[in-house]
């Protein structure tokens, strides 16, 4: 898991909360554009441009397609907390709910749809959540630690082992071990975000992301 570094909620969105009244109360999905596009925007920078899951690029170009606003604890199911459906804390960035052939994607929050396990679930707080997770140099993941069941749910739950998955972590972890790419080729400073899969990028090298 990538996880985000959370910061406060963006004044647009405080603003737009304070104004809940007797007859007026706050929902998702958000009835102002200029809310939504300020949440989605700090979601993005809290999370360094990558999906809160697994860690790819997020493309902010095709909202519904490209990337969605994730709940960490769904709106709906048995474990369905609306109260918390607005709450800057419980928003996340998850990638596509397409995939690249424009099938409904296999992983992260489209996957995990409406799934909370409230004692097995790993809290997506970079970089902890990162390190509960073990990529090995075949692109596969695991568990850090064998009795860690909450890590061995959301590999499941999430997909994160997905052939897709697999395969770009594989060939990531090789170039870095060829010396093809280094932590820089991670990290844009300019733009302050990240390149696909950059947190595990710089696990590998025994680091975090800026």
């Amino acid at each position: 898991m990538k996880g985000a570094r959370k910061n406060e909620a963006p004044p647009e969105l405080t603003t737009w909360l304070a104004l809940a009244n007797a007859d007026w109360q706050p929902s998702y999905p958000f009835n102002e554009p200029a809310v939504r596009t300020a949440v989605v925007h700090s979601l993005f920078f809290e999370q360094r441009g990558l999906c809160v899951y697994c860690g790819r690029g997020l493309d902010l170009s095709s909202p519904g397609k490209s990337f969605h606003i994730e709940h960490f604890r769904p709106q709906h199911g048995a474990n369905g907390r609306s109260d918390l459906e607005v709450s800057h804390t419980n928003l996340f960035l998850s990638c596509g709910q397409q995939d690249q052939d424009g099938n409904v994607a296999q992983t992260c929050g489209t996957r995990k749809g409406d799934w909370f396990d409230e004692i097995n679930h790993v809290v997506p707080n970079y970089p902890d959540c990162t390190g509960r997770f073990k990529f090995m140099l075949s692109g596969h993941v695991e568990a850090a630690h064998a009795d860690d069941a909450a890590a061995r749910a959301m590999i499941k739950q999430l997909q994160l082992d997905h052939p897709e998955l697999v395969k770009d972590r594989e060939t990531t972890l090789a170039l870095l071990d060829a010396d093809k790419l280094d932590l820089a080729d991670f990290w844009d400073v300019g733009k302050q975000v990240a390149e696909s899969f950059g947190h595990i990028a710089y696990q590998h090298c025994g680091s975090s992301l800026p």
